[in-house]
Order: structure tokens, then C-alpha cells, then sequence
């Protein structure tokens, strides 16, 4: 995974002013009418809202307040960073102090509101200090979490160099608060298989992937997984997406590939309608994979000895599933059955490009990702910004305490499995847990995936 300041949103192309009408170039100080007129123009062509655009708007204000005032009141997604500038690139927790973790309503609680830890990443400071998925947490740099404080404690974290958390045991209503553990923030990175193994059940062999985040550093060791359960002769899969923001469009449409029959180079990925500049494009299998963010191309035909070909696949998705990882799901559809466990994912079916000027020298330091594209899969079906709704609504934080990741206790697994073993029932629900924070949310906002035009 890309270290902590790498963006990670759902971005198409990477593209620039050439891409637009030449203009004479200014001389002189870049004034800030300059920087938010270029904008302004860029956003003219590609942006998906560009007839909701304001027919005058204030150029002298800031970089950021002039953005922020030109968009439509539609979009959560879009914005603007400078590459050169790292304060201005977005933090998330995971890769500056090894965990996420929500904070969930707990009224035996001190605080009525309690710390639980989902992820911990192998290698962190949090895993050197024993910190565990299903572990707790009553206070955050020695203030006592509460329903009303969570969001702006936790939130401090990103912007602290380091988290002090009060640690805590739960027995049924009775909670022991324990030590308390510092974490210094690191510039952290994740590799996104943290497990593929495969389960003999009722006959069957069972896969299992947990995979959170798709980054094409890691393909490899993805095909790898895959033909791990190829050997295996795995008839069954259960794909673990619960926490997954998205990441590369190239890993989406591999990770489709390995999973669902019927699909050839040619086959229809996915389908981007923008504006009346951009129109509609259709992506094949091919084309999604010849680009990825990075190393090399992937060829389609040398993915055939790890394909498993399934006629269904089992999907658990969470409320930050995001992105390319919502893509991913969206995208199988047409192709396989996907049974969807868990709660709905979080609803980015928009796509952006990231707009830089590539003039020589260079004025405007900034770099723009408008929303630019509708996101469909090949029948033309999307519009899921609500979420995709899982025919099996279950909140793992219901179950308490969390299961460690891969085990078959745990609700959402365990669900899949009574599945395969033809004892569920449709539409099944439980009662979802009242949650005040989820640090996966920065993750789940500002996820990109690269798509060339």
C-alpha cells in the first residue's frame, strides 16, 4: 500500500490543460485570479456538474474557498491538493499509527461511548505493543470518550505526532480500564492481503480473501492467492471487502477476472458517462488492465491458470467499502452471482481525472480532481450513491468482542458459511450498533484510482 499521504480516491486519467484549448501563457507573478481562473476553466470541461459551474464567481479568494464555491452542492468527492505540498495532502490513521478502529455507543462505558480496535497493521507500533483486533479503548490522550467528543478527539490524532489510548477490559457490562498506550505517528505502508486460505466445508473447498486496498504493488502476490486456491480446487469463495476504500481500477477489474466465468479481454469492465464535453466510454477487460498505477501491464491471457471461474461469489462489504472496491462488486454483476453480506458500502459511483499544468515552467502549483464520470457496469447499471444494499444486512460491531480477521466466528463470515451449507435465510438482518467515529472514513473520502483517457 502507498505510504500515508498517497492519495487513494476514485480517479480516472491522469490529464492536464493540454488536453483543452491552447491560451496564451501569463508572465509574471501568479496572481491567485490567475490560479482560480485556470481552475475555473478546467473545471468548465471536465467537470461532471459543469452546467451547474457559476457564471461569475469571486477570483479573489483563496485557492481553496474559490474551489470550495464553485462546486455543485452535489459533490461530496471532488478536491484540490498541491503536489509539492504534503500539509495538504489527506492523513489516514491506518498508515500513521497502524490501526482503525471505530467509536461505538457503549452505555456501561465511562464515557457511554467505547474505542474498538478493527485493524492492526503487521509491523505497526500498535501490533509491537500488543494491540489486537476486538481490543478496547475508553480514552484518547487521557480525555474519556464520549458520544459528543469522539469525532474531534480522534480527529486530533491526524493532525498530533502522536496517540495516547486508554486501554480496556470488557466483561459484559463491566469494564476495567488498563494501562495506557503511546503511539508515535510513523509514515506507514500496508500490504492489502492480510489472508488467503482456504476451508473444507460440507464438502467443499472454501477461499478466503481479506483484501483492503487494491494496489497494483501487489498484483503479483494477488494472482499468487488465486492460484493458491486454484490448487486448492476452491468451488466457493468468500471475498472479504468490509474495510476497503478502493485503490486501482487495474486490481479491480484483475481481482474480477480471476473470480468471474464468461469474461474474455474484450469483455465489458465498466462504462464512464460525464458531461456534454466527455461522453460516455466503455472500458474492456483489456484496456483496464494494459494501465496500472503501477509496474507493469497485465496481460489478460497470462491470468488463465488462476481463474476459478465461480458461478457465485460471496462479497462482505462494510459502510466504508468505497471506490473501486463498490466498483468491483458493481462490475461483477453482469457476470456472476454476488452475494453480499454486511452493511452498504459507502456510495462513491462517481469517478474523477486529475487536472495538473504541464506548462514548462510551470504556474499553477496546484493539482484538481473533479468529479468527472458516472461509474457503470457493462449492462449500464449504477446510481448506487446511497450504497449497494447487501441482501444480508449485518453489522459485525453487533458481535462483540471482533473476531480476529479469517475467522469463521466471526458474523459476516459465518453467514457465507451457513450459506454454502444451504441454511440461511433471504433478507436476513441483524441490529446495527450506534456508531459515533470510524477513522476507515478519511480513507473511504478521499480514495483515487488512475484510468487513462
Amino acid at each position: 500500500m502507498m505510504k500515508r499521504y498517497t492519495l487513494v480516491f476514485l480517479l480516472l486519467a491522469a490529464c492536464s490543460k493540454k488536453d483543452q484549448p491552447v491560451t496564451p501563457v501569463p508572465t509574471g507573478p501568479v496572481t491567485q485570479k490567475e490560479t482560480n481562473n485556470w481552475m475555473l476553466d478546467s473545471m468548465k470541461y471536465f467537470y461532471l456538474w459543469n452546467d451547474q459551474l457559476p457564471a461569475t464567481a469571486d477570483t479573489t479568494l483563496t485557492t481553496t474557498a474559490f474551489f470550495n464555491q464553485i462546486k455543485s452542492k452535489e459533490d461530496r468527492f471532488s478536491f484540490i491538493y498541491k503536489p509539492a505540498d504534503i500539509s495538504t495532502y489527506p492523513k489516514y490513521m491506518l498508515y500513521m499509527y497502524g490501526i482503525d478502529f471505530s467509536v461505538i455507543d457503549w452505555p456501561s462505558a465511562p464515557g457511554g461511548a467505547l474505542g474498538v480496535v478493527k485493524i492492526v497493521l503487521p509491523g505497526s507500533a500498535a501490533d509491537q505493543n500488543g494491540i489486537k483486533r476486538g481490543h478496547y479503548f475508553t480514552q484518547i490522550n487521557g480525555t474519556t470518550l464520549t458520544g459528543t467528543n469522539a469525532t474531534t478527539l480522534s480527529n486530533a490524532l491526524l493532525e498530533a505526532s502522536s496517540a495516547a489510548l486508554t486501554m480496556a477490559t470488557v466483561n459484559n457490562t463491566t469494564i476495567k480500564e488498563d494501562s495506557t498506550i503511546t503511539l508515535a505517528a510513523q509514515s506507514l505502508s500496508e500490504k492489502p492481503i492480510y489472508q488467503a486460505t482456504t476451508w473444507h466445508i460440507s464438502g467443499k473447498e472454501v477461499a478466503y480473501l481479506f483484501y483492503n486496498a487494491f494496489d497494483d504493488n501487489y498484483n503479483q502476490a494477488l494472482t499468487a492467492a488465486f492460484q493458491q486456491f486454484k490448487n486448492a480446487e476452491a468451488t466457493e469463495l468468500i471475498l472479504d471487502l468490509r474495510y476497503n476504500p478502493g485503490g486501482s481500477v487495474a486490481g479491480a477489474a484483475l481481482l474480477n477476472a480471476f473470480i468471474a466465468p464468461g469474461i474474455n479481454e474484450q469483455s465489458t469492465f465498466a462504462k464512464y458517462s460525464g458531461n456534454n464535453h466527455l461522453g460516455q466510454r466503455t472500458i474492456s477487460y483489456k484496456s483496464a488492465l494494459s494501465v496500472p498505477e503501477s509496474g507493469s501491464p497485465i496481460d489478460f491471457n497470462s491470468l488463465t491458470g488462476a481463474r476459478l471461474s465461480l458461478n457465485r461469489v460471496f462479497i462482505l462489504s462494510g459502510a466504508k467499502t468505497a471506490s473501486a472496491a463498490e466498483l468491483t462488486i458493481n462490475s461483477l454483476k453482469p457476470y456472476t452471482t454476488v452475494v453480499q453480506i454486511g452493511q452498504s458500502t459507502f456510495g462513491k459511483d462517481k469517478g474523477a481525472v486529475i487536472i495538473r499544468d504541464t506548462r514548462s515552467p510551470q504556474r499553477i502549483p496546484w493539482a484538481i480532481l473533479p468529479i468527472t464520470y458516472n461509474l457503470l457496469n457493462a449492462k449500464g447499471e449504477g446510481g448506487y450513491t446511497q450504497g449497494i444494499t447487501p441482501q444480508y444486512q449485518l453489522d459485525e460491531l453487533a458481535t462483540q468482542p471482533l473476531s480476529p480477521i479469517g475467522n469463521t466466528n466471526d458474523p459476516l463470515i459465518a453467514k457465507a458459511i451457513n450459506i454454502i451449507n444451504g441454511g440461511a435465510r433471504e433478507r436476513e438482518t441483524n441490529t446495527a450498533v450506534r456508531s459515533y467515529y470510524d477513522s476507515r472514513q478519511q480513507a473511504a473520502d478521499m480514495n483515487i484510482v488512475k484510468i487513462p483517457r
